[in-house]
């Protein structure tokens, strides 16, 4: 199998997997990752079996097997590190916050939360980041530190003219402004949302699924 051969056996692997998810067969796609990931450790390729790693750990996440989750996801975080593959590690820490939280530790995902803030390079990473943090400062009661996160992502997200990630990090800022019952700034990022989102027409749908789930209608 020559070099062209087997990366489009990996794509092929690949799409099944992903496809399986999409129909919710998370186990399904869990054992066709794993038959990818077996061909990927014989050949050696850090960077594949790193992915495979996270993928068949944000599966097992999906479905709510939290040990195995974070078994596999750990795995890929080792690999993302000796690769330096600065952004997969990031996304790792992320992805381990999100367990941590679903188990009820608050405080070691918080830790994973700062330690991906310090790891972040760019405008792109430490608005993602940003985002995150927020959304958890808010989900454990912390708003003002929320805002402040939202407010930090916000700004990344502008410099880099990311008119999607702004609208969602408008909407979820409007989502917190209404739970601490402060409307006037609430309806502001609702506004500014719309009209990004009727500047941009592949946004509108979005826009409103956002508000709908949000609660904000």
């Amino acid at each position: 199998m020559n070099a062209k051969e087997m990366a489009e056996g990996f794509k092929r692997i690949n799409e099944l997997a992903m496809k399986a998810l999409s129909a919710g067969e998370h186990q399904e796609a869990i054992a066709i990752f794993k038959e990818g990931l077996i061909l990927e450790e014989k050949l050696g390729l850090q960077t594949q079996m790193a992915q495979s790693y996270a993928n068949i750990g944000n599966a097992y996440l999906s479905v709510g097997e939290l040990a195995e989750a974070q078994r596999h996801i750990e795995k890929a975080q080792k690999i993302f590190q000796k690769t330096a593959n600065t952004e997969g590690v990031i996304s790792a820490l992320l992805t381990i916050a999100t367990i941590r939280q679903a188990n009820g530790d608050e405080a070691d995902a918080q830790k994973q939360l700062d330690d991906a803030l310090r790891m972040t390079r760019n405008g792109e990473q430490r608005g993602m980041v940003l985002y995150r943090i927020a959304c958890h400062k808010q989900q454990t009661g912390s708003n003002y530190q929320a805002q402040e996160a939202y407010s930090r992502a916000l700004l990344e997200m502008e410099r880099l003219n990311r008119p999607s990630d702004i609208l969602f990090c408008l909407l979820a800022r409007a989502s917190l402004f209404k739970q601490m019952d402060r409307q006037v700034l609430a309806t502001r990022d609702i506004a500014r949302a719309k009209s990004l989102a009727l500047s941009h027409e592949k946004l509108m749908e979005r826009f409103i699924n956002a508000v709908a789930e949000l609660g904000l209608e």
